[in-house]
């Protein structure tokens, strides 16, 4: 039976000896400290409400000697990213109790960018990353717990889960829930849905979908082969199985230090059983939970562990596999939560820090392979060793392991030992493409602040064209389908910054259809909105001052000449100093009737996507 044992002070001072007492110190101000006087702060006396709250939860004697470990977990059963977090979750808990912890379980909400894409519920999207990660800091700080794991999966929810141990300065680990096989097209030409499994195809991904309906509506495949494509591309649970958003963020966080090495490739599933947790994974939950114990036993938070140099790392490796814009929004935004000064860290040291680094990784959304033919090569320790052994990485930078990057690295392959006979990574003496190929921050006076392109190893990428624009998604994508944009036009999206949309959805339907139409490589995408990571193309987004602010972007007409030249970082606009004074003085902000709780809240708070589009 839960029932108080013990009397007086002895009994109280025995409550706080025993397994893992060692390591319990914060979770002192919520279950009391047996050790005060009791008319102290956090006296034992003064907690015994708390304490009988907990006893009402199921908490027994022994509970209150534990360390309190939250166990946050971004959870819906309606996305495939994050459908296993409760399991996980749950793995995480049994774990944590077996060490002699106390599991506090802390669910939030979490968004998937892929079922929101190309509706204005993607509008919540960056909104959930600030979200997630205020979720995370209430239910944690508002329980005194003593140290975090916090799990990641779509695209916002793997930055949120660092976020706020950077902004606390926790005590804390992140594990990614991992990514999803890639589908298998059936080969058939059937509509009938499968998995992918029953035959071996070419390998198809959430980026394959999106310009499938492109294709379709160019009439180059029918509706038959659309839907079947719908169904065989995404064979299952984990987040989306190329580098796009959420394991280009995954691979950010494992090279930052806050996760364990090589957990960031380990899929969420397997062919034989889609829905499941593999062994991998599940170890993958044993082993941080241990590591998390360490890190609560040597005292070592977020902010020993992220720093500017640890982010220059991060930055590296999001370069070297191809990574998505979205890791320029994040990695700011954690820098800004570890109160990394701007001066250290900022937009231009992202764009200064990658162009010394070649593209390595031949995956997805610019190359044939996927996540986990990565993860058969290694995974990202095997990148971050290529990249070491090259002078690109700082290696003395601490992890959550206790040890340093070139500690965890001493017994890792390079991509150069693997030897000729695979094409996935490639090493960084005969690189997929060589450095100043991937990301770039552009400037011009269409964007005076900045502007973010990705290459992904495109070379000599330059479009000079009339504007065609459209002040939402919504109304360029029916244009595209219609047939009205032709080669060498410049399609402007705006209105779809942080406060225009508000929330800055991602692009991807009109840029996939872009795609999917064969207009890729001759019609160039500028927004003030962003893209997925799925995203190729000419595309430039993330275009500040947005139009909300009044920003050039909102004064270009159909017709104006635009210039988009990464190699040299210009984004232009054809149109005198004069003439654009003239149209400012006459541009007056949209009036939005229709944005309302917490989109209005996001808005009046956000900043500029040139500082991540924090909040706090």
């Amino acid at each position: 039976k839960n029932v108080c044992i013990g009397s007086g002070r002895a009994a109280a001072i025995a409550m706080a000896s025993g397994i893992g007492s060692e390591l319990k110190s914060e979770s002192y101000k919520i279950t009391g400290d047996p050790r005060k006087p009791d008319g102290a702060p956090s006296s034992s006396v003064k907690m015994t409400c708390s304490r009988s709250n907990f006893r009402a939860a199921g908490w027994k004697e022994e509970d209150f000697k534990k360390p309190i470990i939250t166990i946050a977990a971004p959870y819906s059963n309606s996305m495939p990213c994050n459908n296993q977090f409760l399991d996980l979750a749950n793995i995480l808990v049994e774990e944590v109790e077996r060490l002699g912890g106390k599991a506090h379980l802390a669910i939030t909400p979490v968004i998937s960018d892929g079922q929101t894409q190309g509706t204005r519920a993607m509008r919540y999207s960056l909104v959930s990353r600030e979200l997630i990660a205020d979720c995370i800091e209430l239910m944690h700080e508002g329980y005194h717990a003593d140290a975090i794991i916090t799990l990641g999966g779509c695209d916002k929810s793997v930055p949120a889960a660092v976020m706020p141990l950077a902004r606390q300065d926790l005590v804390g680990i992140s594990l990614f829930g991992g990514p999803a096989l890639p589908g298998l097209h059936p080969g058939s030409g059937g509509g009938a849905c499968a998995t992918g499994s029953r035959a071996e195809g070419r390998a198809l991904d959430p980026g394959k979908v999106m310009e499938a309906i492109g294709a379709y509506g160019k009439g180059i495949i029918d509706l038959e082969e659309l839907h079947t494509i719908e169904c065989a591309g995404l064979p299952g649970s984990g987040s989306c199985s190329a580098m796009f958003t959420a394991c280009s963020m995954a691979s950010a966080v494992e090279a930052l230090g806050m996760a364990l090495p090589g957990t960031a490739s380990h899929p969420a599933m397997t062919r034989d059983d889609p829905r499941s947790i593999p062994e991998q994974k599940r170890a993958d939950c044993v082993a941080t939970v241990q590591a998390l114990f360490a890190l609560l036993g040597k005292k070592i938070s977020t902010r020993q562990i992220i720093t500017k140099e640890s982010l220059e790392n991060a930055t590296t490796v999001i370069y070297a596999v191809g990574g998505s814009t979205n890791a320029v929004l994040h990695l700011l935004a954690i820098a800004h939560e570890a109160g990394i000064p701007p001066e250290q860290y900022n937009i231009e040291d992202f764009h200064r820090i990658g162009q010394r680094v070649p593209l390595l990784a031949n995956v997805s959304p610019h190359g044939p392979y996927h996540m986990s033919d990565l993860d058969r090569m290694g995974g990202i320790p095997v990148v971050m060793r290529e990249l070491l052994d090259a002078g690109l990485l700082h290696g003395g930078c601490l992890t959550v392991t206790g040890k340093t990057v070139a500690e965890n690295l001493a017994n890792t392959p390079s991509i150069s030992s693997l030897g000729p006979d695979q094409d996935v990574l490639f090493p960084v003496g005969r690189p997929l493409s060589s450095a100043g190929n991937h990301i770039v921050v552009m400037k011009g006076n269409l964007a005076p602040d900045s502007a973010v392109c990705k290459l992904s190893g495109k070379e000599n990428v330059e479009l000079v064209g009339p504007a065609r624009c459209f002040d939402d998604e919504d109304s360029a994508f029916q244009a595209i389908m219609a047939g009205e944009i032709k080669k060498g036009d410049v399609l402007v999206i705006r209105y779809e910054g942080p406060k225009g949309a508000p929330g800055m959805p991602e692009m991807l339907s009109p840029g996939s259809a872009l795609v999917g139409a064969g207009l890729g490589k001759d019609v160039a995408l500028v927004t003030d909105g962003r893209f997925s990571g799925a995203s190729h193309g000419i595309m430039v987004g993330h275009v500040t001052p947005e139009a909300a602010a009044g920003g050039p972007i909102a004064l270009v007409r159909d017709g104006d000449i635009i210039t988009v030249r990464p190699g040299a970082r210009l984004l232009s606009l054809n149109v005198s100093d004069e003439e654009l004074a003239s149209r400012l003085a006459a541009w007056r902000p949209k009036e939005r009737t229709d944005v309302r709780g917490t989109l209005s809240k996001y808005a009046t708070q956000v900043r500029s996507a040139a500082v991540g589009a924090t909040t706090t």
